[in-house]
């Protein structure tokens, strides 16, 4: 893995659940506010969330594309997706994650993000098992990935899990890696980042 439109003016209705999740999603968040007051435990990170226009992965569905990257290297991202948000049975929605095959070709094409409208299938492997289900709360929407279905191999991992919520102007996740045994060998450990949204799009002056 922040603004809702409110209640909607009279006449008009209100936003697909997944047009609702895809509005909380996009903008520039960081996580410099839970650094400063627990530094050992959490760094501060940006995240940059986008709509892609027009894309090649959406089959009729929002996709965003969303990058993070540690605050003081913010032109070095260390994660790379593209979430498609599909509607569920169910009542929820599924964010599903896709992974770009060349990390380096995409990096900061937030800036303009027609160029992502040309990435598809072909260029991205779906990250299977790490789908996240979302479901609507009282002030947003809360879900996760499912079992041990996820996999990871950084640092010994096997399997991996987030946790996802997204309120307005706030997202939190949490990312967590652990081994055969079931240890914990990667993520926070005391709770979830807590990214506080900074604009409702992409950073106003970036890195070149």
């Amino acid at each position: 893995m922040l603004l809702l439109a409110g209640v909607p003016a009279a006449g008009t209705e209100p936003p697909s659940r997944v047009e609702e999740v895809a509005a909380l999603l996009t903008g520039t968040f960081d996580s410099s506010a839970q650094s400063g007051s627990d530094p050992e435990g959490y760094r501060a990170v940006r995240l940059v969330a986008v709509r892609v226009p027009a894309s090649r992965l959406g089959a009729g569905a929002p996709v965003l594309y969303v990058e993070q990257a540690l605050l003081e290297s913010p032109d070095r991202p260390y994660r790379q997706r593209f979430y498609r948000i599909e509607e569920t049975a169910d009542g929820g929605v599924v964010s599903r994650v896709f992974e770009p095959k060349e990390p380096i070709a995409v990096s900061g094409k937030w800036r303009d993000p027609s160029d992502l409208a040309l990435y598809g299938a072909g260029d991205v492997v779906e990250r299977l098992g790490c789908a996240v289900r979302l479901m609507r709360t009282d002030d947003g929407w809360r879900g996760s990935t499912e079992g041990k279905g996820c996999p990871s191999a950084l640092a010994g991992a096997r399997w991996a899990t987030s946790e996802v919520t997204l309120r307005p102007g706030r997202m939190e996740s949490w990312d967590r890696g652990y081994d055969v045994n079931g240890r914990q060998v990667w993520g926070a450990r005391n709770g979830p980042y807590v990214f506080e949204r900074r604009s409702d799009g992409p950073p106003a002056a970036s890195p070149k």
